[in-house]
């Protein structure tokens, strides 16, 4: 038997190799990757979000089948609608752990205003409807990574219903890797993504790293940063070793929207403005 198989991969692995590879730029994330022999698609510029639930296993030891299932399904469904809302290009999801795409002209602003507003419904509002309708002591938490760079994509795996798109390059990967050192309900950027939002535009950076002002009994004035009491957001420090990291740096955001200048620092984030 295990000769049989032996030979029939090794015989895909031979066509594979006849067809060679091509590689074509797309300048946007396709539906789905080529599925035309030896082809890929190379896609610049793209930035990952990965949001992973933190602590699962935990969730699953309760032996309560129900409740888990529920918590799945809530945390994975609101996921990607958010995903969606922000215009992801591809959203991929692995057990607890869901990944979305993004690309095109402002697809790092569009990613930042996904990843945070994850973290705020998770922390208002999901969180508190997964308590009250379960029976298991656990807090619905998650981490979040975000990377920027090139992929490749292709659909690969057996004819029919077997096959998935495969995305190769580091910022999915790293992405994830984000995710797992961050705290609960927190949002960690890679080195070049902060970069990215110290060179945008004046009103887009002060809507990324500077909190509204609200707070200590004072309320702020949103973008204005002369009034209110305002503070630095971002938290830097080196990154771990043993993650094998391209960068020095990673920048940890512990902040969600504010309840009153939430949809303000959006939509200047997103659209400039």
């Amino acid at each position: 038997m295990l000769d049989t198989i032996y030979s029939d991969v090794s015989k895909q692995v031979a066509d594979q190799r006849e067809l060679g590879v091509q590689i074509t730029r797309v300048n946007e994330i396709p539906e789905t990757g080529p599925v035309n022999k030896g082809v890929w698609f190379e896609v610049p510029n793209v930035s990952a979000v990965f949001v992973d639930m933190k602590k699962s296993t935990v969730l699953t030891s309760f032996n309560r089948a129900h409740d888990a299932a529920r918590t799945y399904t809530y945390f994975v469904r609101a996921m990607t609608v958010i995903f969606e809302r922000f215009s992801a290009g591809y959203i991929d999801i692995q057990g607890d752990g869901i990944f979305g795409l993004f690309s095109g002209k402002n697809s790092l602003f569009e990613a930042t205003v996904c990843a945070i507003t994850m973290k705020t419904y998770i922390h208002r509002i999901l969180a508190d409807q997964v308590r009250q309708e379960t029976s298991v002591d656990w807090n619905l938490t998650a981490g979040i990574g975000m990377d920027r760079g090139r992929l490749l994509v292709r659909r690969l795996g057996l004819r029919g219903t077997k096959q998935n798109e495969v995305w190769a390059g580091m910022p999915v990967n790293i992405a994830a890797k984000l995710s797992s050192v961050a705290e609960p309900n927190q949002l960690v950027v890679s080195e070049r993504i902060f970069n990215d939002f110290c060179r945008a535009s004046k009103l887009r950076k002060r809507a990324i790293v500077w909190s509204c002002g609200c707070g200590n009994g004072i309320r702020g004035r949103g973008l204005d940063i002369g009034a209110g009491v305002t503070r630095y957001l971002w938290k830097q420090e080196i990154a771990p070793v043993d993650l094998g990291l391209d960068f020095e740096n990673l920048h940890r955001l512990d902040s969600n929207w504010c309840d009153v200048h939430g949809s303000e620092f959006c939509e200047a984030i997103k659209a400039g403005r």
